[in-house]
């Protein structure tokens, strides 16, 4: 559930322990795409996120998966659950993804994945799409 670099989980995660897998959106110096997905989030805008398959970052994410979501500085933002995962091509993404994204459109959704993945993403690139739903959230810390 990375866009690729801005949003990472801990693979240090014991999944039988009950709590929530980390997952933190933005990395220092992303230009505010942390805040600006951690703000979708908590809104409802952004429902999935996606990453080329090969990221280890959410691999072992399993569907039902609970995650705290948490700023760069690692400050709890929300809850979320993880309600399906695929794996498709680039190729395959559509507009309706792109709005589950919370990119607007899918050109947007393109650049984002590019700048999150500092390279441009062919077109068969297999990517893992995460959706999920928030339990709760907060919108701002102090």
């Amino acid at each position: 559930m990375a866009d690729g670099a801005e949003a990472s989980a801990s693979n240090t995660h014991d999944p039988r322990s009950g709590e929530p897998f980390p997952f933190k959106c933005g990395w220092f110096g992303d230009g505010g795409l942390g805040e600006k997905m951690i703000d979708a989030i908590v809104s409802g805008r952004k429902t999935a996120t996606a990453c080329p398959v090969y990221d280890p970052e959410d691999a072992e994410f399993r569907e039902g998966d609970r995650l705290q979501l948490t700023d760069k500085h690692g400050r709890p933002r929300g809850l979320l659950r993880i309600v399906k995962i695929e794996v498709r091509p680039l190729s395959s993404f559509d507009e309706a993804l792109a709005a589950r994204e919370g990119s607007g459109t899918l050109s947007e959704l393109k650049e984002k994945l590019d700048f999150a993945n500092g390279r441009d993403l062919p077109p068969n690139e297999e990517m893992r799409v995460v959706h999920f739903e928030m339990i709760r959230g907060t919108p701002k810390n102090p």
